[in-house]
Order: structure tokens, then sequence, then C-alpha cells
């Protein structure tokens, strides 16, 4: 069934409680605002540096532009070229602004496309390009990056991007029901692609080589280019995914089949078992056969679908924003968001060590487990620059046509929650600066599994210590990177994660 039928079906039968309206309930000084309405199916948005916001429709094929609260007087901004939607798993499902804006002012868009296509396509900017204010902006010159990714059926298509903090392009694609080829290298499906957009010519064209799209450091060599596109395999349906601004830690929602639904950290090279393993679960997969000895990275966490659970939506990690007006508490910097297209809540994980475990209740939360409930329809959220949560409903709670809104949670207290931490220093860090090796030493309230990681100031992981320890113990870094090579000299950032605490130190690598 499709996601749009199943809508209609649980609407008709009346399968959620007060179909029609849903109560939204959230923690406690917080509040749930809509700032545009009558949207057609708004489904994926991204926000300029200056402010203004980009949001998709699904089935026009609109971008739109939300200035200062509304529509902007150019409207729309661009209009996908040839869009085709029999299904809201087909359509313009992701868009993304490049990071480098507005000296490169380029909005990258996927979609399915005419012809059983799926198409990656970059468009460029013209008119209030650097203007925050600015309501006559457009988009147009698009520039074909991805045109041979043939669709072979209405759903699994994925499509959503994100750019990395180390400014390369991340694309999602679902395995497009044919489950196996998610393990197939030369297949693109079923993955999370990287791509290198900084060499794509400027102005109209394309499709462009492979080749200038294939960063150097990508895990995959071959069988064929579309293997060098690859960065992590074994995906089934993944939609929305998140990257978090401080880390770089890449976080995505896998949409199951019949029994779990997953949350994934993603990791360079590695595979996450689809169609062999869904959540915990061992399973196989007609027309295809588990090779032995393969390693699967588990979920973060494996949500049972017996419990209700339909279609996993990950809402990205919380940052608080720079000069943010309404910034959440301190208790939530760091936390993981995800929810449920069809279930209308959102619930956190932290970081323990290595691992993310459920957080603990905020006192009068919705109840134990769900932080906020009554997000019904929910396709894409955002930390905006005034430190809220943004997020787009795709139609009101009865799934009307041309009802999509553009919301956001907002902070009302001006009351800080600090995170419980620990007392005296950390972590440290000897001889600092150090030119081939440094040593990290660490003191603790208890002991517990450590995880140390160490980001380049483009906020790039370079390395990842995992270690059980004593309440206090060291290690040594030798100034390389997690596939052995030396990093360049410069700044870095070591961060400790402990369940007892957090630290960091800054290090400086000389020549």
């Amino acid at each position: 069934m499709t996601r749009r039928s199943l809508i209609l079906a649980l609407v008709a039968v009346g399968s959620f409680p007060h179909a029609a309206t849903a109560q939204i309930q959230l923690a406690p000084n917080f509040v749930d605002e809509t700032l545009v309405t009558g949207l057609n199916q708004p489904n994926g948005m991204a926000f300029l540096p200056d402010g203004r916001l980009l949001l998709t429709e699904l089935e026009t094929g609109k971008i739109r532009m939300v200035v200062n609260g509304h529509i902007a007087a150019m409207d729309p901004v661009a209009v996908a070229d040839s869009v085709t939607f029999d299904n809201v798993e087909r359509g313009l499902q992701g868009i993304a602004v490049d990071p480098r804006w507005p000296t490169y002012p380029y909005v990258y868009v996927c979609y399915t496309h005419i012809g059983n296509r799926m198409s990656l396509v970059r468009y460029s900017a013209g008119g209030d390009v650097s203007n925050p204010t600015g309501e006559n902006l457009l988009l147009a010159w698009p520039r074909i990056l991805i045109h041979d990714f043939y669709d072979n059926a209405d759903n699994h298509n994925g499509l959503g991007l994100r750019f990395g903090l180390d400014g390369k392009l991340l694309m999602t694609t679902g395995d497009d029901a044919d489950g196996c080829s998610a393990q197939v290298m030369g297949s693109l499906r079923g993955k999370l692609l990287r791509l290198d957009v900084t060499r794509i010519p400027s102005g109209p064209g394309g499709p462009v080589p492979r080749a200038l799209l294939i960063p150097p450091d990508n895990p995959f060599v071959g069988p064929d280019s579309n293997a060098s596109l690859v960065y992590a395999t074994g995906l089934r349906n993944p939609w929305r995914f998140s990257v978090d601004a401080m880390t770089g830690a890449i976080v995505l929602g896998d949409v199951g089949e019949g029994a779990y639904e997953e949350v994934d950290e993603i990791f360079a090279g590695r595979n996450y078992g689809w169609p062999y393993r869904e959540g915990p679960m061992i399973r196989t997969q007609g027309g295809c056969t588990e090779p032995p000895g393969s390693i699967f990275e588990p979920s973060i966490i494996s949500l049972d679908r017996a419990t209700g659970y339909v279609a996993v939506i990950a809402a990205g990690v919380y940052r608080p924003r720079g000069g943010g007006t309404w910034n959440w508490p301190s208790i939530y910097n760091g936390n993981f968001f995800y929810g449920d297209y069809f279930l209308s809540r959102l619930r956190r994980l932290v970081r323990s060590g290595s691992t993310w475990v459920p957080a603990a209740a905020i006192p009068g939360q919705p109840n134990s487990q769900d932080w906020a409930t009554g997000l019904r329809f929910a396709v894409d959220f955002a930390v905006g620059p005034d430190g809220s949560l943004w997020w787009l409903k795709a139609f009101n709670d009865a799934g009307t046509a041309s009802t999509g809104m553009l919301k956001r949670i907002r902070y009302t207290s001006t009351v800080d929650v600090p995170v419980a931490g620990v007392e005296g220093r950390v972590l440290s860090a000897s001889p600092n600066p150090f030119h081939d090796q440094v040593d990290l030493a660490w003191r603790l309230p208890s002991p517990g599994r450590v995880t140390i990681e160490i980001f380049d100031m483009s906020g790039r992981r370079v390395r990842r210590f995992d270690q059980e320890s004593a309440a206090s113990g060291r290690l040594t870094w030798d100034g390389r990177d997690d596939g052995g090579a030396p990093v360049a000299a410069g700044l870095f950032l070591a961060r400790l994660r402990h369940e007892g605490g957090s630290g960091t130190v800054r290090l400086l690598r000389l020549e």
C-alpha cells in the first residue's frame, strides 16, 4: 500500500483517534506555531544562510520562498522540470542550499522525472541573492547532475538531500522496491551517496560526467563509477536524515517493511544490512543470498512495528543557533529527535559514550516516552535561525488537499535548563601544541565506556576512539585519521563523551 492510500484508508476507517483534529502536546514552556498555511503538499525545506527559507511542493514541483513569515512576492521561485507524481513517494523530494552561498548561489533538488528516472539538478540563483529580506529571487539555468538513475517503482525512492559539514552533498536513495539492489555496489539503490559538487561548471547543461561528482576520499572505488559515489549501503527506504551542525554526524531514519523501523548513524563504508537485516531481525530475500561472513552495522534504535510505527522520520540533532532569539535550553543541545509520519510523536535520544540511549523524560511532557504528540503528517524538520525547530506538515489532520503548513516549535521561557555535568577538568592534552603525537588524559566520576572523537575546524570527524575505562585513563593520538593517513597541521577539537559527563580540548598540530 502506498503512503497516500494508507493516509486515506486510515482517515476513512478512523484508525487515528480524532482524525480531523490532533491536539499538539509538547513539553512545558514550548508552543507550536503555524507560520504559513495553504501549501500544496509541502515536502522539503532548506534555509538560505541569510535566514530565508526555501520549501518544496511534492506534486506541483514548485519551489517557494518564505521571507519574514510569508510567501515571497516572486512565487514560485522555480518549478522543477517534468516532475512525475503518482504516489507520495514520487515527486519533488529533496532540496539543499550550497553552503558557499552567496558566492556560489546554487540550490540542489532531486525528484522523480517523467520517463521513469530519478534526477538530481542544480539551479543557479538570480535577483535578490544577497538581500536577507529580498523577495525577488529566481532559480533558473538548471544543470543536470544525475539523470540516468532508472526509477523501478513508485515507492522507496528516498531522494533526501543535505550537505555535510565538509561541503559534500549527501543524497539518500531507497531500494526502489528491489531489496537485493541495496547490496549491489554497481547500483545506486539502497544507499547514501556522497557527491562533490565543487567542480561542476557554472550555467545550465548536463548531465555531467560521473568523474566530476566523485570525491577522492569516498570509501568505495569500484566496480564502477556508481560505486564510487556510495558512502554507505544496505538501506531500504531512507527518506529524512540529518547532519549534526557541530560534529557532522549523519543520522537517518530508515523505513522498515513489516517488523522494524530503524534509526541509523551513518559511517563511511558501512553496510546497514537490508535486505538481510531489518532492525535486529535476520531475514531472507527472494532473488539474493546473504554472503557468508557479512558484517552489518547495527541500528541506533529499532522500533517495533507491532507498537504502531509505520514510517520513521529523522527530525535531526538539535543545536542552538548563534544569536537565536528562541534557542532551546542547554539540556537539549545534542539531542536527536525522531518521530513517525503517522504516529505524530517526537522522542529524544542522547549520546552515552559511543551509543545513543533514550533521553530521560522532561517533567510535564505528554507521557514518559513522547516529548511531543499530535505532529501529524510531519515531513521535514530543521533548526531555524531563531533557534526554534521548524517543521512542515503535508496536510491538515484530515488529509485534505492544499492544507499543508509551515510550523515551528518555539521555546517560550527565558530560563535555561542546564545539562547535568561533572566537576573539574574532564579532558586534557599533553604536549599541546604537538608535532607527531599527543596524549589525551581524562578523569571521570565513575568508570565506563569512553568515546573520544577528534574533529578538524570544519567540523569533520577525523578520528574516533572507543574503549572501556576506569574512572581515569589515557590514550595517544598519532596525528592520523581513521584511515591511517596523517592529518595536516592545524587546529583540532578533541571531545570526550561518557555517561557521567563530557569534555573538550583544543589541539594544535605543528608542521
